[in-house]
């Protein structure tokens, strides 16, 4: 346990910060399941309505991701590389 009033407060903002990443890692990783899920969905029954659904979550999952870049919870080459991931999840699909 720290004795000096900046390192306590320092653990306390720590624990703080640590809340608020997890909280954002958890969000995105959550949108970027719901995407692959749909993802499937689409792959098993191609119809214009599922294909409609897998990009407004191809879009939630990267407004996700950039504002974790923003707020510094993700790297920006992680974000980069996830992004990728998805889009070329998406266009080896072969149905669209």
């Amino acid at each position: 346990m720290a004795n000096i009033k900046s390192a306590t407060k320092r653990i306390d903002i720590a624990k703080r910060n640590e809340l608020k990443n997890r909280r954002y890692e958890s969000s995105v990783k959550k949108f970027i399941k719901k995407y692959l899920h749909s993802l499937e969905l689409y792959k098993k029954t191609p119809t214009e309505i599922n294909f409609q659904i897998v990009i407004e979550n191809l879009n939630s999952a990267y407004s996700k991701l950039d504002k974790a870049k923003k707020t510094k919870v993700l790297h920006r080459n992680t974000v980069a590389r996830k992004k990728s991931a998805l889009k070329i999840a998406l266009n080896s699909s072969n149905f669209h």
